[in-house]
């Protein structure tokens, strides 16, 4: 692997406005994601002892390099994961980003990676030494089943998440830009609903697909008056 990303939802320790600052884990340790594979405790000390000093390990929101979301004060492994602690910048996207980690919209991380060793068995791949580039804050969902949207269960959780994005749209002082993150989302939660939906439909009573689909079409509707 050249270069691969690793979700891990619900990750969120601490905001505290006044100073800017966040707390978290970008990763967690000896949890088997979809792929087979396994983080071991270790596997970033190299990074956090070569990389960390010089500020190379970057906190970007959705891996993307022109959003960077502060500077990484604090970076370690305990016993959980690898906890971090970043200075959130003044710009924006970064009082954005509090804005919504405090509503509750971001829960999830992911790491950019490559590997340096790793222990290939039949049913699980170790991974024990990272090369780490940076950790992203996500404001969408992951790829492995660890990540808060794909750990729902039902109808009813994505529409409580549907609720909370549409709580934070209505009523947030945060930047058109961080809106439009938050409408993209509720599209990509629209279309998750619309394949549960018609799924569940084919299998139970077909009202249960109308009342979807009148759901969507208010979301459609929201989703017009931001644009």
């Amino acid at each position: 692997m050249i270069y691969g990303y690793k979700s891990f939802g619900q990750s969120i320790k601490d905001v505290d406005r006044k100073q800017n600052i966040v707390t978290g884990y970008f990763s967690a340790f000896d949890i088997k994601d979809s792929d087979g594979d396994i983080i071991r405790k270790g596997a970033f000390k190299r990074s956090i002892e070569e990389w960390h000093p010089k500020g190379r390990i970057k906190h970007l929101m959705n891996h993307n390099p022109s959003q960077p979301l502060g500077a990484l004060t604090e970076l370690k492994e305990d016993d959980y994961g690898l906890y971090y602690e970043s200075k959130i910048g003044t710009h924006n996207l970064g009082q954005d980003f509090i804005k919504m980690v405090e509503s509750g919209l971001i829960k999830e991380h992911s790491i950019g990676f490559s590997v340096i060793k790793e222990t290939r068995g039949k049913d699980v791949n170790e991974m024990t030494d990272l090369k780490l580039y940076e950790g992203s804050s996500l404001t969408a969902w992951g790829a492995n089943e660890f990540t808060p949207l794909l750990g729902m269960k039902s109808l009813t959780d994505i529409k409580d998440r549907i609720k909370s994005f549409e709580k934070f749209v209505r009523n947030t002082d945060a930047t058109d830009e961080a809106i439009e993150m938050c409408l993209l989302e509720i599209k990509q939660l629209h279309q998750l609903v619309h394949t549960m939906s018609t799924a569940k439909a084919a299998e139970d009573a077909p009202s249960q697909g109308k009342s979807d689909i009148e759901l969507l079409d208010a979301i459609n509707l929201l989703t017009l008056k931001h644009f």
